[in-house]
């Protein structure tokens, strides 16, 4: 499997699976795919209460399986809404926490929960995040070229809810809203989202207030 990001700021994802091969997406997230690759929605079940979490957590009850059954490398292209974030859970203790709606799509199948967050939801990145659980890479949507914030221990940073794609799972606890009548002031809403590391926290490079 060859995987690679092709553009600047409004990426799209190019892959290319060796016969067998597979790749996952969220459904509308393809831009074409090449004849000898097959495409197979599924519903990922886990019964009625796994559909309800994954509506509840922004994604479809669908998920797109492309698989490669020809014997020759076969080309594909997927893209989100703007820009994509890639996340390689393989390295990641307890995966990710994500705004609901994020996951585009991975090279193998993913667990995608919900979490019924007060914090996000008073920090203003809504009331539901997404826990993305794997062992493989995700690929996140994303405006502009991500940011990386490498926070060590006791390590603080004031983050704008639109700003912000996800952060290591482990750091739920050490994530809480801050007021301030500034924020209000200076156009970033009453409450921006207080994160606290050690830890890694991802977001947009895009200032989504100013483009709207």
């Amino acid at each position: 499997m060859n995987v690679k990001l092709v553009g600047h700021d409004l990426k799209c994802l190019h892959v290319e699976l060796m016969q067998n091969e597979v790749f996952y997406c969220e459904k509308a997230a393809i831009i074409y795919y090449e004849e000898g690759i097959t495409s197979t929605v599924k519903v990922l079940d886990k019964g009625v209460g796994g559909m309800i979490k994954r509506k509840l957590s922004g994604e479809s009850i669908f998920q797109v399986e492309l698989r490669n059954t020809h014997p020759m490398p076969k080309k594909l292209a997927l893209a989100g809404h703007s820009g994509l974030l890639p996340i390689n859970l393989k390295v990641l203790n307890g995966g990710i926490i994500a705004r609901a709606g994020s996951y585009v799509a991975s090279s193998d199948s993913v667990d995608i929960d919900f979490k019924l967050n007060l914090t996000s939801f008073i920090g203003g990145t809504g009331l539901m995040m997404q826990k993305i659980t794997g062992f493989c890479t995700v690929f996140l949507d994303a405006t502009g070229t991500p940011l990386t914030l490498e926070l060590k221990a006791g390590e603080t940073v004031f983050i704008d809810e639109k700003s912000f794609i996800c952060m290591n799972a482990h750091m739920e606890n050490q994530a809480a809203p801050h007021f301030s009548g500034n924020n209000l002031l200076g156009g970033e809403g009453l409450s921006m989202l207080r994160v606290t590391g050690p830890g890694a926290v991802y977001l947009s490079s895009v200032n989504v207030r100013q483009v709207i």
